[in-house]
C-alpha cells in the first residue's frame, strides 16, 4: 500500500515538469525516472518508478491535455498555485485534489530532450501526512 501511495505522489508530481513550459519540449516519447524517498521511514527505499509517456506536438502545446494522460484517480483536480520561470528551470507548488490530498513542490531543469528536478510531494494517508522527496529525471527517447 505504501508503494501505490509514494508510486501515485510521484506520479502527480511528475505532471509537472512536463507541464511547465511545454513549447519548450520535443514531441516524442519521454522515459520518465522517479526515485523516492520518505524522511519518517528511513528504511524505505524502494527502486526507482520508471514511466514512459508518449507527447505528442499537440500535448506539448496544451498543458491540460498532458494533465489528462498523466494524472491518475487518485490524483484528480490538480492545479498550480504558483509557477516560477527563470529560463529553462521551473519552480512551482501544485495541489491536487482526490483521495489523497497530494501538494507538491518543486524545481525542475529541462532542454528539448531532458529534464531534471527534484519533487517534495505531502500527501493525505488516512488523516496522517506522508511525505516524501523525490529526485527526477527524463529523456526523449524517440519517436512515438
Amino acid at each position: 500500500m505504501r508503494s501505490l501511495i509514494v508510486a501515485i505522489a510521484s506520479s502527480a508530481a511528475l505532471v509537472a515538469a512536463p507541464m511547465s513550459r511545454a513549447a519548450d519540449l520535443s514531441p516524442g516519447l519521454w522515459e520518465i525516472t522517479m526515485e523516492t524517498r520518505v524522511a519518517a521511514t528511513p528504511g524505505f527505499a524502494p527502486a526507482p518508478f520508471k514511466m514512459t509517456q508518449c507527447f505528442t506536438a499537440e500535448d506539448t502545446r496544451d498543458p491540460a491535455r498532458l494533465l489528462g494522460q498523466i494524472a491518475n484517480p487518485c490524483a484528480t483536480g490538480c492545479t498550480y498555485s504558483k509557477r516560477d520561470y527563470s529560463g529553462n528551470s521551473l519552480s512551482f507548488t501544485m495541489e491536487c485534489a482526490g483521495a489523497f490530498a497530494i501538494v507538491s513542490t518543486g524545481q525542475v531543469s529541462f532542454t528539448a530532450d531532458t529534464m531534471e528536478g527534484s519533487i517534495a510531494a505531502t500527501a493525505n494517508m488516512g488523516g496522517a501526512s506522508v511525505e516524501t522527496q523525490n529526485r527526477m529525471s527524463a529523456r526523449r527517447v524517440g519517436g512515438c
